[in-house]
């Protein structure tokens, strides 16, 4: 049986979209379709081939504390995107691994490159919704380090990761502005 809370939680949301997002960061690395340099840019935004053709590129605006870029509006590949979340160990490293289907073959080789290289290559994670992408105002997580990539069909790629299982929701810890939680 659903949980009343989360039942007035669902009556509340909006109808707006969440878009994911992956940024892959390497000095020697440029993409090839936007031509930024030092970046590569992913956004899981679905449409038909057609109009990913059409439209190849999503926008949005970077947190004004983004590593590259900060505050600016700027152009994201438009591409199915599978982040698989790291699972929770008791030792050892957690790894979070990315699936990029149907991205252009020059990015799957930027990527591919960039990973063999010995300077680390940083993935950052944002989400936006699509009414509010031009605010600047994603979700962050930051601190992945891409490790191993791997071709069949679809890009994976394989990130050291930071400890996102215990981030509380919105990156706030719930304290006594929160009375209703009972703290």
């Amino acid at each position: 049986m659903t949980d009343d809370s989360l039942l007035r939680a669902y009556a509340y949301a909006t109808d707006d979209v969440e878009i994911a997002t992956v940024e892959v960061r390497h000095p020697a690395i440029e993409d090839p379709r936007s031509g930024s340099p030092g970046v590569i840019r992913l956004a899981s935004v679905f449409a038909s081939p057609g109009d990913i053709e059409a439209t190849p590129f999503f926008e949005a605006r970077l947190e004004v504390d983004a590593p590259l870029q900060p505050g600016e509006i700027v152009p994201f590949n438009r591409a199915p995107i599978e982040i698989i979340r790291p699972e929770k160990t008791s030792s050892g490293v957690p790894l979070a691994r990315f699936r990029f289907s149907n991205v252009d073959a020059r990015i799957t080789g930027a990527l591919i490159a960039a990973s063999k290289s010995q300077v680390p290559v940083a993935v950052t994670i944002r989400v936006f919704t699509q009414a509010a992408r031009l605010s600047g105002q994603p979700e962050v997580l930051s601190g992945f380090e891409l490790v191993d990539p791997s071709i069949s069909g679809a890009v994976e790629v394989t990130a050291r990761a930071p400890d996102v299982i215990n981030i509380p929701f919105h990156t706030s810890f719930y304290d006594a502005r929160f009375p209703l939680l009972g703290l």
